[in-house]
């Protein structure tokens, strides 16, 4: 499951995904932001990837990751960031999920880290007014 957030005063996309990763879905969340008229194409992006209990490897074959890489070309200009939750065992199947999509299709420029401070940095934005957005944004249960 996912949200997509924007944030006008940060010049940001956020997608929160939580829950089970169920197979295209970050793809899925792409088309998403792709298809809402607040996209720019210059914001900076953050997958926050740390409430994900679950995740597998559908989805990952080289013929799908080659028509996807359709619509993830589309962030080619973007500056993404990927938080993930220190120590979470899913951690592994994302990590397989990059490299299979890496080996077919270009990617963006993205920082993969486990620290809310360094993704806030690299995004340039405040770290703070980052996760006080998050917190008054977000609710899984919605």
């Amino acid at each position: 499951m996912f949200k997509i957030l924007f944030s006008s005063s940060m010049n940001m996309v956020l997608t929160i995904h939580f829950g089970d990763f169920v197979g295209a879905e970050t793809v899925a969340a792409a088309k998403v932001v792709l298809a809402d008229s607040r996209f720019t194409g210059k914001q900076k992006v953050l997958q926050d990837l740390r409430r994900v209990t679950s995740a597998t490897l559908h989805d990952t074959d080289r013929a799908f990751v080659l028509q996807s890489s359709k619509v993830t070309k589309r962030f080619m200009d973007s500056k993404i960031a990927l938080l993930y939750e220190a120590g979470n065992p899913v951690n592994q199947i994302h990590d397989e999920r990059r490299a299979r999509f890496s080996k077919a299709a270009a990617q963006p420029n993205k920082l993969h880290t486990t620290s809310f401070s360094d993704a806030a940095e690299w995004l340039g934005v405040d770290e703070k007014d980052l996760n006080t957005f998050i917190e008054q944004n977000f609710d899984p249960s919605e």
